[in-house]
C-alpha cells in the first residue's frame, strides 16, 4: 500500500476523533471583539501534546492574545519547509435568535457541522492538527520542517496575531498554506492563489445646519439628502481602473454606503453626513490610483452640483491600504497540493482569488513566507453568520488534502 493510500486510511479510522476535536474547538469561546483566545490556545496545545506533535511556542502580544507556534523537525536541514495555518478567534455571534441551534454547543445534522467559526475557521484548525498527526505516524523519513502556526486577532486587524509573529517569531519556511475556506456555492471551488486587498474611505458631505422649520423659506442644503444622492450614484457609476487578473474574474468589489451617518436631532436640519466604502482591489492596484478614480467622479458631481460640498477622506492604516497577495502558480507545493485533490476530490480546483484578505499579507509581506492564502474546508456564504456550518466531509477531505500534499512536499528529493 502507498504513503498516500496509508494516510487516507488512518485519517478515516480517526475521523471520529477529528469530528470531535473540531466540536471541542467550537464549544470554545475566542470571539473577537472583544479577543481573547486563551482557551482556544490552551484546548489545542493539549491536544497537540496528547497526540505526540510537542508542545507548542506561546508567543503574545498581550497575555490574552496567544499564538501558537510547532515546528516539527525532520530529518534534513536541506530539506523543503512548510507552513500550515489558521486563526483561532471568531466573528461575535450577532442576533441569537437568528440561530437555530446553539453558536457554542456544536452540533451535527444531516451531515453538517453547525456552530460559531465552523467553517471560519476551526474546523481547518483540527484539520491541520490532525493532518500533521497522521505525518508523524507514517514514520518516514522526510525534511526539514512542517510548522504548524495558529494565530489570534484575525477577525480584527492582525495586530496581535500573524503581524506580531511575523515581526516576531523568525518562522523560516519556504511557501505556507492558510486554511480559509474557498467554498462560494459548493466545497472547494478553487486553490486561492490570489487574496484581494482593500482600502476603505469616508465620504464626507457638507450642508447647511439650521432649525429644520424654516428649512424651506430660506437657502438651505439637507446634508443627508445631498449624502444620499452621492451614495447612490457612486453605487452605480464609480468605475476603477484596473488591469483583469484571469483568477479573479469578478474583479473589483465596491461596498458603497458599508456604514452611513449624518443628523443631529428632531428640528435640526442635518449640516454634515458621511458613508463609508470598502473596495476590495486586485494585485496592482494601489490606494492612489483608488484615490484618482474618486477624486475623478466626485470632480463630476461637483460640476454638476454647485451646491454640492463633498470630499474624500481615505482610512489610517491598517485599513487605508492591505495589499492584494498573489502566489505564482509555478511554486511546488502548488503541485503537490493539485496532487492531493486528484486523489482526494477526484478533481482538481482550478486556480482563484479569496474575495478578501487573510493573514498571507502578513506572512508574506513581513516574514518573506511565499503563502497561498487559502484553501480550507466550507463556504465562505454561510461565514459571519446566524447558522454558521458546514460538511462534515469536506473537513475529512481537509484533513486527508493538507496531509498528502505536505508529505509529497518534504518528502520531494528525499
Amino acid at each position: 500500500m502507498s504513503i498516500t493510500n496509508h494516510i487516507i486510511e488512518w485519517v478515516d479510522d480517526h475521523q471520529t476523533e477529528l469530528l470531535e476535536f473540531a466540536s471541542q474547538l467550537i464549544a470554545t469561546l475566542s470571539v473577537n471583539p472583544p479577543g481573547d483566545e486563551t482557551q482556544m490556545a490552551s484546548v489545542i496545545s493539549a491536544k497537540m501534546v496528547d497526540l505526540g506533535l510537542g508542545q507548542p511556542q506561546t508567543l503574545a502580544k498581550s497575555k490574552t492574545r496567544p499564538n501558537l507556534i510547532l515546528e516539527i523537525e525532520g530529518n534534513s536541514s536541506s530539506g523543503p519547509s512548510l507552513m500550515l495555518n489558521g486563526h483561532m478567534d471568531t466573528k461575535p455571534v450577532g442576533d441569537r435568535d437568528r440561530w437555530n441551534t446553539d453558536p457554542f454547543d456544536p452540533v451535527i445534522s444531516n451531515g453538517m457541522l453547525y456552530g460559531l467559526g465552523s467553517a471560519d475557521m476551526k474546523s481547518a484548525l483540527a484539520a491541520i492538527v490532525y493532518a500533521a498527526s497522521s505525518i508523524k505516524a507514517m514514520g518516514i523519513d522526510w525534511g526539514s520542517k512542517l510548522i504548524l502556526t495558529f494565530t489570534a486577532d484575525e477577525e480584527a486587524a492582525g495586530t496581535f496575531g500573524a503581524e506580531y509573529i511575523a515581526q516576531e517569531a523568525g518562522i523560516n519556511a519556504d511557501i505556507a498554506l492558510i486554511g480559509e475556506p474557498v467554498g462560494i456555492k459548493k466545497d472547494w471551488e478553487y486553490i486561492g492563489l490570489i487574496s484581494r486587498g482593500e482600502t476603505c474611505y469616508r465620504i464626507k458631505v457638507r450642508g447647511t445646519q439650521m432649525h429644520s422649520s424654516i428649512a424651506d423659506l430660506v437657502p438651505s442644503v439637507n446634508a443627508n439628502v445631498k449624502m444620499a444622492e452621492v451614495l447612490v450614484r457612486m453605487s452605480q457609476e464609480l468605475e476603477f481602473a484596473f488591469e483583469p487578473h484571469p483568477y479573479c474574474p469578478q474583479g473589483v468589489t465596491m461596498g458603497a454606503g458599508v456604514m452611513v451617518s449624518g443628523g443631529v436631532s428632531y428640528g435640526v436640519l442635518p449640516g454634515y453626513a458621511e458613508f463609508s466604502t470598502d473596495v476590495r482591489l486586485l494585485p496592482g492596484m494601489t490606494v492612489e490610483g483608488v484615490r484618482k478614480d474618486v477624486e475623478t467622479f466626485l470632480d463630476k458631481l461637483r460640476r454638476e452640483d454647485p451646491e454640492l460640498e463633498v470630499d474624500v477622506e481615505f482610512e489610517p492604516p491598517p485599513l487605508g491600504y492591505i495589499p492584494p497577495v498573489v502566489v505564482s502558480e509555478n511554486e511546488p507545493f502548488i503541485h503537490h497540493l493539485q496532487s492531493a485533490a486528484q486523489k482526494v476530490l477526484g478533481q482538481t480546483p482550478p486556480f482563484g482569488a479569496f474575495p478578501a484578505w487573510t493573514d498571507a499579507r502578513f506572512f508574506d509581506s513581513i516574514a518573506g513566507i511565499t503563502t497561498i492564502p487559502a484553501f480550507g474546508p466550507g463556504l465562505l456564504t454561510v461565514t459571519h453568520a446566524p447558522n454558521e456550518h458546514l460538511s462534515v466531509e469536506s473537513i475529512i477531505q481537509a484533513c486527508k488534502m493538507y496531509a498528502i500534499a505536505a508529505m509529497e512536499y518534504l518528502t520531494d528529493g528525499s
